[in-house]
Order: C-alpha cells, then structure tokens, then sequence
C-alpha cells in the first residue's frame, strides 16, 4: 500500500481540480462575479515579488524540479529501490503543479467574455462593415506608419525590449485610472524576456503561479508591442487570447507612445484584413482587394514582416459561422455575409468600431423631437408656447 501514496495523493489533487472546474461550468455567474478578482489580487501579488529578478522564475523552479526528478531517478534505480513509488510521488507533484494553476487562472475560462465587462455590444455584421473597420485600422496604421522612427534599412526602431516593456503599462494605467475600466486593474510589472521556448510563431507565455508575463524577443518589431500588451491582459486574468488580443488593442491605442499606438492600429488591421480575405463571396473578395491595395509601402513591409512570423490568422470559425442575406434585404447591391457568433478577435473590432464610430454617426443624423419647436409641433392655441420673433 504504502508504494501507491504517491498516486493516491496525485488523484486526490486531479479530483480537487476537476471539482473546481465543474463547480466553475455550473456556476459561470458566480465565477464572474468573484474569481477573477481575487485571482487578479493574487497574480499582482506575485508579479511584484518576481518582478525584481531578471529572469523567469518558473523556468528557474522547473529546471530544478527536473534535475531533482532526474537526480532522484537515477539514485533510485542505482540503489534499486521502489522505481513505481518515485513515479508516484513525482506524478503527485505534476498534478499540485496543475492543482495550483487551476485554482489560480484556469477558472477564468469560465468567467464571462470581455466584452461584458466593457459594455460592448457584439451584434451581427455585414462584410461592408467589416470591410469599413479594416479601412479604418489600415487608414490609421498608413499614417503612422509614415512617422514611424526607423533606422537607415528601413526596419522600425523603437527601442530596447526592456524600454518597450517599461513603457506598455502606461496604455492599461490610462484605462484603468482614466477610463475607469476596472478589469485591467491588475498587474503592470514590466514582461520579460521569454528564453526557452522562444520558437517562430509562438508570442509569449503568461504563468500565473509566479505572476510572469514573457514575451517571444523574435517577435517583428511592429508586433511586439502589441505582444506585450497581449500577454499583459494574460496576467489580469483575461483567459481566452481573442479578449486578450482586443484588450491589448485597447492599451495600445490608448498609450501615448505612438509605437504602441501603431502596433495595436497594424495589428487590427491585420485580423480584421484576414476576416475579410477569408470571406468567400465575390463582394468580399473586392473589397479586401480594394482595401489591400490602399496600403502604403512603410506599412506593407511591416505587415510583410508579420505575416512571416504569425502565418495567416485562422479566421474558419467566422467563415462557419457566416450567413448569406438576400440582396432584397441588403442595402449593399450585392449579396452580403452577416457574422452570428462572437468567435475571433475581428469580431470585437468590428463591433468597437460600429458602436464608436457607425451608431454614433447615424444618431447625429437622426432629427431629434422638440415638443417646442414649432416646425415640428403646432404650438397654436398653447398659451405659454414660446412665440417665434417677427
């Protein structure tokens, strides 16, 4: 019996975390309500005690915990003692680990979407308003990309990773303190550097039982501030990476460093240019045609650099999920594509910018009724009405 502690321990912590994670399915609303803030006090509190080492404390724990798995397996079958009873306490220890995260950050999965917390609201779409929001990002990005500082090649400069990772706080403190978004009232400890497991594509990583945030160095310039914000909402237990790509768009464009502020306009470009690509109806296939080619050179060979880098964005779900309108019910002469489901980051961008942009445009041109203006209202017979000057 005593040779199966080990793997009675591990079960016993396996069960505690599928417990949790059942509990948060079943009580999403009250997840919502409590986790990811106690979680987020939690995470701050560790990000400040790791943040004065310069390097990843959790790649540090783990490289001892493999020396000592290794170590103490290699004693075990030397001196042939129980090698079944090693394995069961070093499983015992894998499923703590992944006790501990799930307790931590992995409930978040199960709070509500960030667009509830920012009051956005995520309707149905069509391609000409999705093509709109990529003409805006591109329109954006084509600016700044022209006042962007570069070195003699014509690759971006935008400074050290460690002056980047400084600055990309300042986005998250305006959102938080300025427009009192408290969801990124988390952790703002600077991202370091991500060593091991750096490989092509691959962004950066967030490990909420240290409170560290690492982000790939091999990231294109242009994306790398994006990146650092991406992983930032990571760590204020934003869980899913579509809300976390949106809330690191919000930071930038609301940094005042107008690196930030390119990175995040290029990057919604980016996704929202690839949601549209990916629509195969002849309308969107013009209109991502169209908008492609109003990008100017500066912003081409970044996007170039990106693209390299990421690979195309997987739009499917949107393609899945889109439905084909009648041309009768379209104001579009064409027949259109409405986009049903809240399924990549392109549809929180295209929604932001109806809600910021289309609505309120619309409103203003709606006339307003004025009970006492007189072009509107007969007024006759009204004695206190406001008589118009002769």
């Amino acid at each position: 019996m005593k040779n199966l502690w080990g793997y009675l321990t591990a079960a016993i912590f396996a069960a505690i975390s599928w417990a949790l994670i059942e509990f948060a399915k079943a009580h999403g609303v009250l997840v919502d309500m409590i986790y990811p803030y106690v979680a987020r006090l939690i995470i701050t509190f560790l990000a400040d005690m790791t943040a004065g080492s310069a390097g990843l404390v959790w790649q540090t724990i783990l490289g001892v915990l493999i020396v000592l798995a290794i170590g103490t397996g290699v004693l075990v079958i030397w001196k042939k003692k129980n090698i079944i009873r090693w394995f069961g306490w070093v499983l015992a220890t894998v499923s703590f680990i992944a006790l501990l995260n799930t307790a931590l950050y992995d409930l978040n999965a199960y709070a509500g979407p960030l667009a509830d917390d920012l009051r956005l609201n995520v309707a149905d779409y069509t391609v000409t308003e999705l093509n709109e929001t990529a003409v805006f990002f591109r329109d954006k990005a084509n600016a700044l990309a022209k006042k962007a500082e570069r070195n003699e090649d014509g690759s971006l400069n935008f400074g050290t990773f460690e002056e980047m990772a400084a600055q990309a706080a300042e986005g998250y403190k305006k959102l938080t303190y300025e427009e009192t978004i408290s969801v990124f009232a988390g952790s703002t400890a600077p991202v370091k550097k991500l060593g091991l497991g750096a490989t092509r594509g691959k962004t950066g990583i967030t490990v909420a039982i240290t409170g560290e945030s690492a982000v790939n160095p091999k990231v294109p310039t242009a994306a790398l501030p994006f990146a650092m914000n991406k992983e930032m909402a990571h760590r204020m237990t934003i869980y899913s990476d579509t809300d976390a790509r949106f809330a690191a768009f919000l930071a930038g464009i609301h940094n005042p460093s107008k690196a930030f502020q390119y990175s995040a306009y290029l990057m919604a470009y980016y996704y929202c240019y690839e949601a549209l690509a990916s629509v195969p109806t002849s309308t969107a296939q013009a209109c991502a045609a169209e908008t492609d080619a109003g990008v100017n050179e500066f912003l081409r060979g970044d996007l170039e650099e990106c693209r390299k880098f990421f690979g195309t964005p997987k739009a499917e779900p949107n393609v899945r999920t889109a439905k084909e309108t009648d041309a009768t019910e379209s104001t579009d002469p064409a027949p259109q594509v409405t986009f049903s489901e809240y399924t990549d980051v392109s549809d929180l961008l295209a929604s932001w910018y109806i809600q910021n942009y289309i609505l309120p445009l619309h409103q203003e041109e709606e006339e307003v009724f004025d009970p006492f203006d007189p072009s509107q209202v007969d007024l006759a017979g009204i004695a206190n009405a406001k008589k118009e000057d002769k």
